[in-house]
C-alpha cells in the first residue's frame, strides 16, 4: 500500500470498519477537525468511485453515513446505506433537488454532496445557515478551498457542475502528496454548468467581502489529543453565555443578505426575506414556531423551531412574549386590587357614617331615656301641677291644694287629672308602712318606658327644642297614679297639656306602683 493509502487508512482506523459518519463525529467529540489533508485523502477515493458508479447509471443518495471502508482500506460509496439519511448533518448534505424531489441523485447531486462532506470535515459544521466561510474557520486554509467549495455547493442545479472526474482532480491538487492519484480529467469542468459559467453567487458559501464578528481559530495548532495523524482543531468554541451565543448566530446568519428564506404562514407564502428581514418578523411575533420556513437555495422546508439556527430567536421571542403577557396580567391583577382597595376604603367611610350617625342617634334618645335618680324636688324653675302651677319654692295657692304639698295639688292645678308624683310617692310609703304589699316594681324598664316613646306631644303642647322637660310618673294598675312635669324655663301651659297627655296612656296592669323619670 502506498503512503496516501496508509495515511487514509490510519486516518479511519479509529474508526474501523465504521462509516465516515462516525469518523466525523468522533473527531467533534474529541474537540479536532480532519485536516484538510485527511479530508481529501478520504473523499478523493469516494468522488473517483461515484463517477464511476453515476457513468453505470446509478442513482445514490450520497452523505457521510454511507461511505464506509472497503477492504482496501480506502473509503467508498455502500449502496447498502445510499439511502435517505436520518442523522442532520447527513441530511444537510443533500442537494436541493433531492430534498424537494424525495429521490436519489446524479452526478450533479453527488457533487454538491462531496462539497458538503469536504465543507464539514474541514470546518466541524454542517452546511446551511449561518455557515462560515473555512478561512474564516481556520485561516490556514487555501483561498483555493474556496473556490472549490463555492462551485460544488451551488443550489441551483443548472447551475451546478456535474463533472466528478474534474471536482477529484480538483481536491487532489489541494493535497497531491497524500491522496491517491485519481484518473486524469480537465480541473475545468468545474467551471461550466450545461455549457454555461458557473455562478458562484448561487453557492451556499456567504458572499466573499463578509466580516464575520466569530474569531476566527488561531494559526498556532494547540496540543490536542485526537486519534490518527493529522488532526486539526475544531471550529472556535464559542463562549457559553446564550445572549453572546445567539449574538454571534445572528452574525453569522446575517451575513448572507441574499433573500433566500420564504414562510409559510395560514397557507400563504410570504417572502422571500434576508436573514435580516426574517429575524425581524420572528422578533415581532409576524412569523412563530409552527409556521413553516424554507431556505429557497438548499429547498429544505420545516418548521421554524425545526431549524437548528432559527429554533434560539422563536424560543427568544416566544419568552419575550409571554413575559409581557405576564406583565400585562400583573398590572390587570395591581389594578384590580387598587379598585378593590377603593371600594373597601369608600365602603369603610359609609360605615364610619353610619356608626357616627347611629352613635349620634343613641346620644339623642339617651337624653330622652329614663332618669329614676334625678331628682327634680329642689328645683325652683319646676311648675308642680299641684299647686295650680306655681313654681316650686315660691308660696303657694290654694287653701287645701296647697296643704297637700303637691300630693292633693294635682287634682286642683292640674285640671282635676289626678294626684302629683311626690303624693303618690308618700301614698305609697304609707301604704308599705301599714302593711301593704312590699318589694320592688314588677314592670321593667322597656315596659315602663314604651308608652312615653313617641315624643311628639311634647312639641305638640307647644313645648320650644330649647325647653327641657321632665317628667316624672307614678304607674299603678295600668294608670298613670301621679304626675308631675317640669318644664325649664317654666311654662305652666305646656306642663299641663303635658300632664293631660301622660295620664291618658296606658301601662301593663300591675297591683303594685312603679315610678319613672323621663326628661325630655
Amino acid at each position: 500500500m502506498s503512503a496516501v493509502a496508509a495515511s487514509s487508512h490510519g486516518a479511519t482506523s479509529a474508526s474501523s470498519s465504521h462509516t465516515f459518519r462516525a469518523l466525523l463525529d468522533a473527531r467533534r467529540s474529541q474537540g479536532v477537525r480532519l485536516t484538510l489533508d485527511d479530508a481529501i485523502a478520504v473523499l478523493v477515493p469516494v468522488c473517483v468511485d461515484l463517477k464511476a458508479r453515476h457513468d453505470r447509471g446509478e442513482r445514490l443518495y450520497v452523505h457521510a453515513s454511507a461511505i464506509t471502508t472497503a477492504p482496501d482500506g480506502l473509503m467508498r460509496v455502500n449502496p447498502a446505506l445510499a439511502v435517505p439519511p436520518s442523522h442532520a448533518r447527513d441530511r444537510a448534505a443533500l442537494a436541493p433537488e433531492l430534498v424537494k424531489a424525495h429521490a436519489p441523485g446524479d452526478a450533479r447531486a453527488s457533487v454538491f454532496a462531496v462539497g458538503a462532506m469536504l465543507y464539514e470535515a474541514v470546518t466541524g459544521a454542517a452546511v446551511g445557515p449561518g455557515m462560515l466561510r473555512p478561512c474564516d474557520v481556520d485561516a490556514r486554509l487555501p483561498q483555493s478551498l474556496e473556490t472549490l467549495l463555492g462551485k460544488a455547493l451551488v443550489a441551483d442545479p443548472s447551475n451546478r457542475p456535474d463533472d466528478l472526474g474534474a471536482l477529484a482532480n480538483a481536491m487532489h491538487h489541494l493535497a497531491p502528496m497524500k491522496s491517491i492519484p485519481p484518473p486524469d480529467a480537465d480541473i475545468g469542468g468545474l467551471d461550466v454548468a450545461n455549457g454555461q459559467p458557473v455562478d458562484i453567487k448561487m453557492s451556499l458559501l456567504p458572499p466573499v467581502d463578509v466580516q464575520f464578528s466569530v474569531a476566527p481559530a488561531p494559526v498556532s495548532t494547540p496540543n490536542v489529543p485526537h486519534s490518527g495523524p493529522g488532526g486539526a482543531p475544531a471550529a472556535p468554541r464559542e463562549t457559553r453565555d446564550p445572549t453572546k451565543q445567539l449574538a454571534n448566530l445572528k452574525a453569522r446568519l446575517e451575513a448572507d443578505t441574499r433573500p433566500r428564506y420564504v414562510v409559510n404562514k395560514d397557507r400563504m407564502d410570504h417572502g422571500p426575506f434576508s436573514a435580516v428581514e426574517l429575524l425581524q418578523q420572528i422578533a415581532s411575533h409576524q412569523f412563530v414556531g409552527v409556521d413553516i420556513l424554507r431556505d429557497e437555495l438548499t429547498g429544505v422546508a420545516q418548521t421554524i423551531d425545526e431549524w437548528d439556527e432559527f429554533a434560539p430567536f422563536a424560543q427568544h421571542a416566544r419568552m419575550h412574549r409571554d413575559i409581557a403577557h405576564e406583565k400585562k396580567e400583573v398590572a390587570k391583577v395591581e389594578k384590580a386590587e387598587k379598585k378593590a382597595g377603593a371600594a373597601k376604603f369608600i365602603i369603610g367611610g359609609i360605615l364610619a357614617v353610619a356608626l357616627v350617625t347611629g352613635g349620634t342617634l343613641f346620644v339623642v334618645k339617651k337624653v330622652g331615656s329614663r332618669k329614676d335618680g334625678s331628682d327634680l324636688s329642689d328645683d325652683p324653675s319646676a311648675i308642680d301641677l299641684s299647686g295650680g302651677g306655681s313654681l316650686k319654692g315660691g308660696a303657694s295657692k290654694g287653701g287645701k291644694g296647697g296643704a297637700g304639698g303637691g300630693g292633693g295639688g294635682g287634682g286642683g292645678g292640674g285640671g282635676g287629672y289626678g294626684g302629683s308624683y311626690e303624693a303618690a310617692l308618700n301614698a305609697n310609703n304609707q301604704e308599705i308602712s301599714m302593711g301593704g304589699p312590699k318589694g320592688g316594681p314588677d314592670l321593667t324598664d322597656g315596659q315602663l318606658g314604651a308608652p312615653m316613646r313617641n315624643a311628639a306631644f311634647i312639641s305638640g303642647c307647644g313645648a320650644p327644642d330649647s325647653m327641657k322637660v321632665t317628667v316624672r310618673v307614678a304607674v299603678k294598675n295600668g294608670r298613670a297614679y301621679g304626675v308631675s312635669v317640669y318644664p325649664n324655663p317654666p311654662n305652666a301651659g305646656v306642663a299641663r297639656c303635658i300632664d293631660r297627655h301622660v295620664r291618658g296612656l296606658s301601662w301593663p296592669s300591675n297591683p303594685k306602683m312603679d315610678f319613672f323619670t323621663t326628661t325630655y
